[in-house]
């Protein structure tokens, strides 16, 4: 049977072009996210004296109660090209919604009056010829994106889990997606998940050989889970402007300084601007963050998929490779038992191990997210599905872990979809990255982390590992969803993009009222109350 997924892939307020949408959100680190900064490469090194207000935050008092309501789409208004049909089997009521049409006018409008301000599981009956992903809305916030696989046999649900809507009337809105799709009916229901106990992990990380830095930071996150986030940004480049930014505007800078092994893409890894840069924001006592846009290991070399011909399925081998030395992968290669695809990987793993092995003399630790974004298919490491794709991120663990014997990393696994998980002894933190339109609430986004809680059934830290502005920490405490720790990117995702002024992802009243708060963990705390420095 075919499965229907929610909430993840990917978040947008609009889906009409679904390729440019992806690029959008995925993959503007590479030049494109940064192409309108507003943040000077010269840092103001002249400092006022600035006092900042703590910030508390502010959570509801909560009675759940029991609710189920179930309203049939034909009953609701219909705009634009909707109509009721009763064509297609295995509808409820008097018929289903039909019509959407990709036209900016066909939407479908659900109202329901709540008993209660709560939390809620939003189940919607969807159906479709070809695959469809497509966003709900809740009074105009967008809640998540379900995806639909579209085999045209029968109508099967999609659920969007903890939404929180206060007591009376909400409207749920579904509009055009990228292809035709049916509804059935809508369902809303109390969800009791939301209030139940904290994550059951514990603080062990998953590499059997685990340096004292690396678990002295798994320690230090548990002991704030679900209380308090670790504050976190990346920078464009080895300069830290947008550290500097951060504290000219807020008084503090943040804990974690993420970035790119690579540069963006930029160079063939390990940058080694990069890697110094990483070695001083560790004398500053605070953590080192890597991602890495890995270049294909081809003529064509490229992240994009679309731009290289570079072929995974290729490479994938049930020769006993990890562990080898390189001369010994080699002569495989020359032998014909694995490809030269194969050996290409091998090469550029060993590679960025050898950066990381700098830092990990140094007994630096890194929390190391490789083979970001699987689940959007942009990218060469994912283009060819899932069991490619965890072979080749099973592959990279064992050979850093074991034959490169790195015991600083700690393993992030950011696939955006359940297809793509890997097994749980293979990554320490389950991380979701979630951009929004400019000028929309970040909030919580409660409804992304209780989609990992479950798939990771509660044993995982979960962290927003990218994000388009900084959550709000009212609403995360109220949903029970307090991340583990949050990066924000760069560019206009923190300033004010000077091209296009009234497009503003971060205010500077959240980004300071994010670190003058008394949930959250900036530099000053972690490195000095902690012993970090």
């Amino acid at each position: 049977m075919k499965r229907f997924k929610a909430a993840v892939l990917l978040l947008l307020l609009s889906v009409s072009t679904l390729f440019t949408a992806c690029e959008e959100i995925s993959q503007k680190p590479l030049n494109e996210r940064s192409t309108a900064e507003s943040i000077s490469d010269e840092v103001d090194e002249t400092e006022e004296t600035v006092e900042f207000t703590e910030y508390a935050a502010e959570i509801p008092e909560i009675t759940p109660v029991e609710t189920s309501l179930t309203v049939e789409a034909e009953d609701c208004k219909l705009n634009g090209n909707l109509e009721v049909a009763d064509k297609r089997k295995g509808y409820s009521g008097n018929g289903y919604v039909t019509g959407f049409m990709g036209e900016e006018a066909d939407y479908l409008l659900i109202p329901v009056d709540l008993p209660a301000s709560q939390h809620y599981d939003i189940t919607v009956c969807v159906a479709a010829d070809t695959e469809v992903i497509n966003n709900v809305l809740v009074n105009d916030n967008d809640i998540g994106t379900f995806i639909i696989e579209g085999d045209g046999k029968k109508f099967d649900t999609v659920t969007f889990y903890g939404v929180y809507m206060d007591e009376g009337k909400s409207v749920i809105q579904i509009y055009k997606g990228n292809n035709e799709f049916d509804i059935d009916y809508i369902k809303v229901s109390n969800n009791s998940d939301v209030y139940e106990d904290e994550l059951e992990i514990t603080a062990d990380p998953v590499s059997e050989k685990s340096s004292y830095e690396a678990r002295d930071v798994l320690r230090y996150f548990k002991e704030n889970l679900g209380e308090n986030i670790i504050t976190g940004q990346y920078v464009s480049s080895n300069k830290n402007k947008e550290m500097e930014y951060i504290h000219e505007k807020t008084g503090q800078y943040p804990v974690i300084r993420f970035s790119d092994i690579g540069g963006y893409g930029e160079s063939k890894p390990p940058l080694e601007s990069e890697i110094k840069a990483a070695r001083e924001w560790d004398e500053k006592g605070g953590i080192v963050g890597f991602m890495w846009h890995w270049n294909s290991p081809a003529e064509d070399s490229s992240v994009y998929a679309i731009d290289t011909k570079f072929d995974l399925e290729e490479a994938v081998t049930d020769e006993d490779i990890a562990l080898l030395g390189i001369s010994e992968i080699q002569d495989l290669c020359r032998q014909g038992n694995i490809s030269s695809e194969c050996l290409a990987l091998i090469e550029d793993i060993d590679a960025v191990s050898a950066g990381l092995m700098q830092l990990c003399e140094d007994g630096i630790p890194v929390l190391w997210r490789p083979l970001h974004e699987a689940g959007n298919n942009l990218y060469w490491w994912s283009a060819y599905g899932e069991d490619a794709y965890i072979w080749l991120y099973e592959l990279m663990f064992e050979r850093m872990t074991k034959y490169h014997e790195l015991d600083n990393l700690i393993w992030i696994w950011n696939g955006q979809n359940e297809d793509y998980l890997v097994d749980e002894d293979k990554y320490d933190i389950a991380a979701i990255n979630i951009y929004l339109n400019p000028n929309t609430y970040f909030g919580s986004r409660s409804e992304q982390y209780q989609w990992i809680k479950k798939i990771t059934e509660n044993e995982k830290m979960i962290a927003l590992s990218e994000c388009s502005t900084v959550p709000g920490l009212s609403e995360m405490l109220r949903d029970n969803a307090v991340w583990t720790f949050f990066g924000l990117w760069y560019g206009e995702y923190l300033s004010r993009n000077e091209i296009n002024p009234d497009e503003i992802y971060t205010l500077e009243s959240d980004l300071i009222r994010m670190y003058n708060a008394e949930n959250s963990i900036t530099l000053e705390e972690y490195a000095g109350v902690y012993g970090h420095q």
